[in-house]
């Protein structure tokens, strides 16, 4: 089976981290090619993972003249990519992409699309979901997001999948964290890593370790990741809320982070207390590091973290919520400990990249075998 994965962003962010562990983890008997818009990021990674990698600038299809670059462009370089490969199926790995691949395909190969974020009725109208012969969705939140459309009848479930094995091995923490922890010796650590923005909730983070801290429990907040180009003030109003009085050397914020490994075992809790969140990767990662995670009661986050025995749920954008919970954890590390024995459990029953693997493989084959019978 040859398999071309398109890609909209080589940032090496959730969704594309997913596709690196389910690229590099394919059986044998099936060849992937990646196409990616930019020779860098994932791309490279890929690359050192023996993935073949072809490179095509892309087109934003929400925007006009993104629209026409793409048409004109990056189209025609993705039929000479497909005449040339002969993929028997295409899989867009996020949704922004399945027109390019509907085009690329020309009715030849059945394609798949990858839904990893909340979606509209109008975004799945303006990027041809209906036309996909499968819909990966990563959480059952997501999959009831098409409900009622034409595309509803060609979804179907299927979690993210970890590494367990290379997350599970206890690696050194970042050396700028290694010297704060060995500085500031505490009960209880949080992390919460990824994008810094309005979304992810890392004020609230913040403001909840200092309300934490103000009732005596002594906790500190380590971020990892970057603030992206629109959420430049965001990111300034975060970086003035650490510098304040009630959270100096209680918090630390780390640029992006390639190896995440070691920021997981330097922590005791995992936060993902995101306003949005289609799945959730971080909850699944600590969990394959013997972390239990606090999420909030959005998206698919529910469907990771079973609350009160693998990790706890709360309100989100509640500070107030988060502090309770944090100053009961700081209290009882055994709780921690317990719940995180029963999270890597959960991820070694649930959220293999092996059993994602397979089931991605079995739905492409399904979807080439109900492509060819229409054909026939």
């Amino acid at each position: 089976m040859r398999v071309l994965l398109l890609t909209p962003s080589v940032r090496p962010l959730g969704a594309r981290r997913s596709l690196v562990e389910l690229a590099s983890h394919l059986p044998e008997g099936v060849e992937p090619l990646a196409v990616c818009p930019q020779d860098a990021g994932i791309a490279l990674e890929l690359r050192d993972l023996g993935v073949g990698v072809e490179v095509v600038p892309q087109g934003a299809w929400r925007k006009v003249g993104g629209r026409l670059t793409a048409i004109f462009r990056q189209i025609p370089k993705l039929w000479r990519i497909v005449g040339s490969f002969r993929p028997d199926v295409l899989h867009a790995n996020e949704f922004h992409i399945v027109p390019q691949a509907l085009s690329a395909a020309r009715k030849k190969s059945p394609v798949c699309g990858h839904v990893r974020l909340s979606i509209t009725s109008r975004q799945i109208h303006t990027y041809k979901m209906a036309e996909c012969r499968r819909i990966v969705c990563v959480s059952e939140q997501v999959r009831s997001l098409f409900d009622g459309t034409p595309a509803a009848e060609r979804t179907r479930t299927i979690p993210n999948g970890v590494n367990v094995a290379g997350l599970e091995i206890p690696r050194p923490p970042h050396p700028e964290v290694g010297a704060w922890l060995r500085e500031h010796p505490v009960p209880l650590v949080a992390g919460l890593f990824g994008l810094a923005a309005e979304r992810k909730n890392q004020l609230v983070a913040a403001e909840a370790v200092a309300i934490a801290r103000s009732r005596g429990a002594d906790v500190r907040l380590l971020l990892a990741g970057d603030a992206h180009k629109s959420s430049t003030a965001y990111g300034e109003r975060l970086r003035e809320r650490l510098a304040a009085e009630d959270l100096r050397g209680a918090a630390i914020w780390l640029p992006f982070q390639d190896e995440v490994g070691g920021l997981y075992h330097a922590i005791g809790v995992n936060l993902l207390i995101s306003s949005e969140e289609g799945f959730g990767r971080t909850i699944i990662e600590a969990g394959a590091a013997g972390r239990p995670s606090i999420g909030s009661r959005v998206g698919g986050i529910p469907e990771l973290i079973e609350d009160g025995r693998t990790g706890w749920l709360v309100p989100e954008g509640d500070a107030e919520a988060l502090a309770g919970r944090l100053v009961e954890l700081a209290a009882d590390p055994e709780v921690l400990r317990t719940a995180g024995r029963a999270a890597r459990e959960h991820v070694r029953r649930h959220f293999t990249i092996e059993a994602h693997t397979a089931r991605m493989v079995s739905l492409w084959q399904e979807a080439i075998e109900e492509f060819r019978g229409a054909r026939s």
